[in-house]
């Protein structure tokens, strides 16, 4: 059976656990993840992604029409990669090893996520000992092993089975984590600490902080969030645990706990006009966070002898505000489904995936992805990808700011375009594509992956 790039991605991120033959001398290896499509996406008009309403009653920068773009679009059935990883074998069981992996887009060869780092996907060493690895650096958090295991596909930007997933990019990664892994039969897990995972003192949905993450805010998990100082009320600390045990070789669930706390930050509105000059004031409050948690539960099944996959999954969050805040604990729901099945060197299948407000706006997402592949070899393949996600907006929901009601700092949307709007993805679906709140995005890619 063909290696995916999601296979190959969580070997990877599990590279230094040793328990391979390839790993019983000093070791380091380059390697690769290569992803690109001609794609077609198609926005209905609506309001623009994630807005919060603007302070300028006047302005009509929160009203978007309908759109079309062509273009050619990055990471979209996987994420690209290039990484450089190593181990060395010291002897009686115990072995060090490195992770080091940045992202790059193949549409203009830049580096592309996590805010242009260098080595942003994966940063850290690990030592390995008979009784589990420990791992210092930048990591994927422990929810991400929850979604990687349960899905029919990579994570790429296509990927519905991702949707619980960006409600919280802290789910995805994390900086400044300490971690500590097991392996034994056919359980996997982890457990994971950070004492500041990239919470910046405020949260907006500025992806590159102007000046400093101070003055304007960033997303959660921002280049310059997680620098740890004194004095910030738990702010950015997380934690996590993850646990997949394989029932058989056919069969696997998991499991997965996230928790960040937001301790003194708050979430703003960066104001700007319709022409995108910056209003006075610059930024406006909207509520006190207090902490994020979730859970998710799932499971993947390949039928014997067909080799088809099936896989499911089901996560539940919930932002918490502080005492005083109006707005108390914005709750959301993921629950996603996907098939896929070899035929020859062809595979085919689907995804569909619904995310709500359960409060809130009380607003929902519904998304379903028809896929195809044609696998010319073990690393190499043509792929298809055409799917909808439709926006219910839900009713609006102020943000508690009674002060500027008249300036209507109200969120409508299903939690993927509201999130975007108020910070708390570090990537949006579609590879960026996004979606007017209120109406429908469809999307057609034909690209191609190659793995080194």
């Amino acid at each position: 059976m063909q290696k995916t790039a999601l296979t190959k991605a969580v070997a990877i991120a599990l590279a230094t656990m040793g328990a391979g033959a390839a790993f019983a001398q000093s070791s380091v290896t380059v390697y690769g993840n290569l992803d690109v499509a001609v794609d077609s996406a198609t926005k209905g008009a609506g309001k623009i992604t994630g807005t919060v309403w603007e302070r300028n009653p006047t302005a009509k920068a929160n009203v978007a029409a309908e759109s079309h773009i062509l273009r050619v679009a990055p990471s979209v059935s996987s994420s690209s990669a290039l990484g450089v990883k190593g181990t060395e074998d010291l002897g009686a069981g115990y072995k060090a090893g490195f992770v080091l992996e940045g992202q790059m887009g193949l549409d203009t060869g830049a580096q592309n996520g996590q805010d242009s780092r260098m080595w942003g996907r994966q940063a850290f060493v690990g030592l390995t000992t008979p009784m589990g690895e420990v791992r210092l650096g930048r990591q994927y958090a422990p929810m991400f092993y929850s979604f990687a295991f349960s899905t029919v596909e990579a994570l790429g930007g296509a990927d519905l089975q991702a949707f619980g997933l960006v409600t919280n990019s802290l789910q995805i990664r994390q900086d400044n984590q300490i971690s500590y892994w097991l392996k034994t039969g056919g359980l996997t897990a982890s457990i994971a600490y950070s004492p500041q995972a990239g919470v910046s003192k405020y949260v907006s949905s500025v992806r590159a902080p102007e000046t400093n993450g101070d003055s304007t805010g960033q997303i959660l998990g921002g280049a310059s969030a997680g620098t740890e100082a004194a004095g910030t009320d738990k702010r950015g600390q997380s934690f996590g645990l993850f646990a997949n045990y394989a029932v058989s070789d056919a069969f696997m669930v998991n499991a997965a706990y996230h928790m960040n706390h937001f301790g003194d930050a708050v979430a703003i509105s960066y104001n700007k006009d319709a022409s995108g000059s910056s209003l006075d004031p610059k930024v406006t409050p909207l509520f006190n966070l207090d902490k994020h948690s979730s859970y998710s539960i799932g499971a993947k099944y390949t039928v014997p002898e067909m080799g088809t996959q099936i896989s499911g999954i089901f996560h539940a969050g919930k932002y918490e505000m502080d005492a005083g805040s109006p707005v108390q604990n914005i709750k959301t729901n993921t629950f996603a489904l996907g098939v896929k099945h070899p035929i020859g060197n062809f595979a085919v299948g689907a995804q569909y995936a619904v995310s709500k407000f359960t409060n809130f706006s009380e607003g929902k997402d519904t998304a379903l992805m028809l896929i195809g592949d044609y696998n010319f070899s073990k690393r190499t393949k043509l792929y298809a990808r055409f799917g909808f996600a439709k926006d219910d907006a839900g009713k609006e929901a102020n943000t508690g700011n009674s002060t500027l009601t008249n300036f209507g700092l109200g969120v409508n949307g299903g939690p993927l375009p509201a999130l975007t709007g108020l910070g708390s993805q570090e990537t949006p679906f579609f590879s960026g594509a996004g979606a007017n709140v209120g109406n429908t995005t469809r999307m057609l890619a034909i690209g191609v992956r190659h793995q080194f």
